[in-house]
């Protein structure tokens, strides 16, 4: 069972995770972050974590029909297996060496379907999707505009499922712990897509209140 954020944030004090030696917030280690993500129910023994992705991905196929999709920040790699169940050639990508052993326990039979590359640079072909579910806001500007950049170079998509969150943590140092770096607005993240040749949409995929539908705005 999941256990609150209160409860997370004690665990953390008495554990040491995320503080240094003099007690200062610091950013989690990948095995932290996916220990507390556990905790949190983060992840595919969730329930209601599962209901959320299942129905996004079943959006996803019934108003985008995409044959194939890219996942960036997979986590567990449970969207990533709901889009493969309905027939979508979906591949995903994740910095964490921990996650990624994660999603081979749990669906061993996609486990060539997700890669761990933390910094973005391997080689990935054109796909009709891309998703990026809370992932943009732990990557600093640069590294967003070497993403994009690629993303509109290499794959190509028709459309662009995104959701970032926009709202600092009222917790002190939980931000700096869970690695948000980088809180935009959404008017914010459409300049920047835009930038790249995405507009926003006013589909919203069911995911965050705040999530948007971006679409290629020279092929729509």
């Amino acid at each position: 069972m999941p256990i609150s954020l209160p409860q997370v944030l004690a665990l953390n004090r008495q554990l040491g995770r995320g503080f240094d030696a003099a007690g200062n917030p610091r950013p989690f280690s990948d095995k932290e972050f996916f220990d507390v993500s556990n905790e949190m129910g983060l992840n595919q023994r969730n329930p209601d974590y599962r209901r959320l992705h299942e129905f996004l991905a079943a959006w996803i196929r019934n108003a985008l029909s995409p044959s194939s999709a890219l996942e960036i920040g997979a986590g567990p790699g449970y969207l990533l297996y709901c889009l493969n169940r309905l027939g979508i050639d979906a591949a995903g990508v994740d910095g964490n060496p921990h996650s990624k052993a994660f999603f081979d326990e749990c669906h061993p039979e996609h486990s060539s379907r997700y890669v761990v590359d933390r910094r973005f640079e391997g080689n990935y072909t054109r796909a009709d999707l891309v998703v990026s579910i809370e992932v943009f806001e732990h990557i600093p500007d640069d590294g967003l505009e070497r993403i994009l950049e690629k993303v509109r170079r290499d794959i190509q998509p028709r459309y662009f499922v995104f959701s970032s969150t926009p709202h600092p943590d009222p917790n002190p140092g939980w931000d700096l712990q869970w690695g948000h770096i980088n809180i935009k607005q959404p008017t914010q993240w459409h300049r920047l897509f835009g930038r790249f040749g995405y507009r926003p949409l006013d589909a919203r995929p069911p995911v965050t209140e705040w999530a948007t539908l971006y679409a290629d705005a020279l092929t729509s």
